[in-house]
């Protein structure tokens, strides 16, 4: 068994159908979305800090070089970076324990939380900013999963593809966003 899983690339990335129902879904909800960024019923750096928890559970390099940029940016220091990517939760500020907790269960589950765990995040933080949360999380996981795909393409070129990959789809969002974006992330993080 531990032999047949070193065959593969092991984070979780798109194939067709998978991504065809995130894209559907982030369509239908462009409103929605639009509204959590302009609300600012989370601050930027708490929205930075669930966006690196959902990030930490995904592995994508290019988001967790991003948002962590972002973050630093918009207050967080290195330390409580450092803390979300490890997840380890407990130092950082007590309002944001719950989403952080909430947002690394929602990646772990693949977008699919708990009941109990809904219910306990709108509890703590009501209706509206807990959408907010989850429109964060619904966000970062499309682009964590798009920034694995184009790693699934290098990894499969590599010999070890994804175990449900595609290589056509893979190359298609390799074609469209995944060269520049490992140019651009390579030139950033050697400067």
């Amino acid at each position: 068994m531990l032999a047949d899983s070193a065959k593969f690339f092991h984070k979780r990335s798109y194939n067709f159908r998978s991504f065809i129902l995130d894209l559907t879904n982030m369509l239908r909800n462009g409103s929605r979305l639009k509204e959590t960024a302009k609300a600012e019923r989370i601050s930027k750096q708490f929205a930075e800090n669930i966006m690196l928890a959902c990030t930490a559970v995904n592995g994508c390099i290019y988001c967790e070089w991003a948002h962590s940029k972002v973050a630093l940016e918009t207050g967080s220091s290195l330390k409580e970076i450092e803390q979300v990517l490890a997840l380890q939760f407990d130092n950082l500020p007590e309002d944001q324990i719950i989403a952080l907790t909430f947002a690394q269960h929602y990646a772990e589950s693949e977008g699919k939380p708990s009941k109990k765990a809904l219910q306990k995040l709108g509890s703590y933080y009501g209706s509206e900013k807990s959408q907010d949360v989850i429109n964060y999380l619904n966000m970062i996981m499309m682009g964590n999963l798009l920034g694995n795909t184009i790693d699934a393409f290098d990894s499969r070129l590599r010999g070890k593809p994804a175990k449900d990959g595609s290589l056509i789809f893979e190359f298609f969002v390799y074609l469209l966003g995944g060269a520049l974006l490992k140019n651009r992330f390579l030139k950033l993080t050697e400067s």
